[in-house]
């Protein structure tokens, strides 16, 4: 009688330690994390976020609008950019995306950032390549991490979190702009019309 309670218990041990691999080794991967590109007021109850694609002209042409804002709002508004590459007609929007976030990794990607808008109708006619590289140069990259970076995985999945939290938005194009969680029109590309949005959401909050 011992015996086979011993191998009873043996066997649902076993099979207990089986179940517990086999619940490792299926469970879903944890969800990637999301880009951090932020500024401003970090703790502020007002969220204003930008998602881009390098390669869109209209995020182009909002950059130095959006750039004299955070300057205005960064004791007041937590402003955050995130990623959203179409690819489609944008060949080099990934590409540039797989830079921005190895620059962010290496805390430099407003740097990165403030060469791939100002720059885009240069870089995207050809040597794409050749000229991020020298970008990240300028802004003053440890090249050898940059490359092991984009090389990793895990620098994709950052950029496929950000689309993934972008399309749960509903959104189709970019820039797409976003505030405290919700979709927002874009506005009109100037001060006075981000600055309306953000007073607007600023004294609603308290501030």
């Amino acid at each position: 009688m011992d015996r086979k309670f011993l191998i009873i218990i043996s066997v649902l041990i076993l099979g207990f330690v089986g179940w517990v691999v086999f619940q490792r080794t299926t469970k879903p991967a944890t969800e990637a994390t999301r880009s951090n590109n932020v500024y401003g007021k970090l703790d502020s109850k007002v969220a204003f976020t930008e998602f881009v694609d390098f390669q869109c002209e209209a995020c182009a042409a909002y950059y130095p609008t959006l750039e004299a804002v955070k300057e205005a709002y960064k004791d007041k508004v937590r402003f955050q950019v995130k990623y959203f590459p179409l690819g489609g007609g944008h060949q080099y929007s990934r590409l540039t995306a797989n830079y921005a976030e190895a620059a962010a990794r290496q805390g430099k990607f407003f740097e990165m950032q403030a060469k791939l808008f100002p720059n885009q109708k240069i870089w995207e006619t050809g040597n794409t390549q050749q000229y991020l590289d020298q970008y990240a140069q300028e802004i003053g990259l440890n090249m050898e991490k940059l490359r092991a970076d984009l090389k990793d995985s895990s620098l994709s999945d950052t950029i496929n979190a950000d689309l993934s939290e972008v399309r749960e938005l509903g959104a189709d194009g970019t820039p797409t702009f976003v505030l405290n969680g919700k979709k927002i029109e874009n506005p009109d590309n100037t001060m006075e019309a981000f600055s309306k949005i953000l007073d607007q959401a600023l004294m609603g909050a308290g501030n």
